[in-house]
């Protein structure tokens, strides 16, 4: 039966309390679900704590996940024309007071940097990044042989916005993550506008994708969605993803937000994957729980404060982040880091050129994980 939005959440079933308490698993009937008793017994993922991937330690709020338990039904052997997609690209429309032309679904937002780099660049109008930055499009970009400029952070460890303004002339794409990955630093609206403005009247016909994948973590005031672009320019369009603050990254839904002819183009050259009704059940409820949504943001800036301040207190110097992940001075290559940290079964953040002998990207995982992996932090760095 299809389930409108104004009742989705009101009718998960009664049963899927029961089931979600069950905590076990079709591949090893023994194996607990991932929960914050699992964390406080020490049991992760094949034996090792995962703080190298963003992903959210918490998993998807209590509603979402009876919501999954719920539709777990033999309706998924029908699901070719999957449920509940329609609805939730008409949620997202409405979330965000667009038309559902305006919203492109996707397997994740990483088809949709895929999409854009080959929609819009070639080895004449190249790509202009960041460096470090999430790095899909820089890979997208030397792939296809397309031109590549990659602009060093500033000294603050901030994207540079003036450098990437003046690479930005006769581009094809900008690619600008906000907050950044994996510094975790953010821009304000006033200069995220100033700088939009100054690439579309020096090179109008560039376009410039705005990554907004980590906004949800970021405290109230220090960034506001560049949507209000995105209705003036053409040329300026949005991705995000519930793969962060909603903890759905299993499931691997994302989407864009543009003006409808610059969405087709990157769907006329790129598959942008098709969301599952499990995906789409998963993000409308997640999406309508505000709720659970400013209870993982506030609980992750506490766990990242506590960590930010270990690593302070222990001398070494760390990147104010508005994501759930923080960037730290180890002064140090992160290899020898992140080797030892591997000794004591945790995983923190692959290399990031240019800073790869200086810093090291750390996810935040649950408080329990965090007061464990410090400990261990202070053991391999004495």
């Amino acid at each position: 039966m299809k389930i409108t939005r104004r009742g989705f959440v009101g009718t998960i079933g009664l049963g899927a309390a029961t089931s979600l308490l069950s905590g076990t698993s079709l591949i090893n009937k023994g194996a607990s679900a991932q929960t914050v008793a699992d964390a406080e017994s020490g049991v992760y993922d094949g034996g090792i704590m995962q703080l190298n991937q963003n992903e959210s330690a918490r998993g998807p709020g209590p509603k979402t996940m009876q919501a999954i338990h719920a539709h777990t039904t033999k309706r998924v052997g029908r699901g070719y024309s999957p449920d509940h997609v329609n609805e939730l690209r008409s949620a997202l429309a409405d979330e965000y007071s667009v038309g559902r032309e305006n919203v492109m679904m996707a397997t994740g937002s990483s088809p949709i940097l895929r999409g854009a780099v080959r929609a819009f660049c070639t080895a004449e109008k190249g790509l202009v990044s960041a460096g470090p930055t999430y790095s899909t499009c820089e890979q997208v970009a030397r792939q296809i042989g397309a031109g590549l400029e990659v602009i060093t952070l500033d000294n603050s460890m901030h994207i540079d916005l003036d450098g990437m303004a003046n690479a930005a002339v006769g581009a094809g794409l900008v690619y600008f993550c906000n907050p950044n990955n994996p510094t975790g630093t953010v821009h304000g609206p006033g200069a995220v506008e100033g700088f939009v403005r100054r690439i579309m009247r020096e090179s109008p016909d560039t376009k410039i994708l705005i990554d907004e994948a980590y906004i949800n973590y970021a405290a109230e005031g220090t960034i506001e969605t560049a949507l209000p672009l995105v209705h003036e320019f053409e040329n300026v369009f949005i991705s995000r993803s519930f793969s962060k603050a909603h903890a759905l990254a299993g499931l691997r839904i994302g989407y864009a937000l543009g003006q409808e002819q610059t969405l087709k183009a990157m769907t006329d050259v790129w598959g942008m994957g098709e969301v599952n009704m499990l995906g789409a059940v998963a993000a409308l409820t997640a999406l309508q729980d505000k709720e659970h949504l400013e209870w993982e943001r506030g609980e992750n800036a506490e766990i990242r404060a506590f960590v930010s301040n270990s690593f302070r207190e222990m001398g070494y110097e760390v990147t104010e982040s508005s994501t759930n992940h923080i960037f730290v001075n180890l002064r140090q290559p992160a290899r020898d880091f992140r080797a030892a940290c591997l000794e004591n079964k945790i995983l923190v953040g692959r290399d990031f050129p240019p800073f790869e002998n200086t810093h090291c990207r750390i996810s935040m995982g649950s408080r329990e994980e965090m007061a464990i992996a410090v400990e261990v932090f202070k053991k391999v760095l004495a």
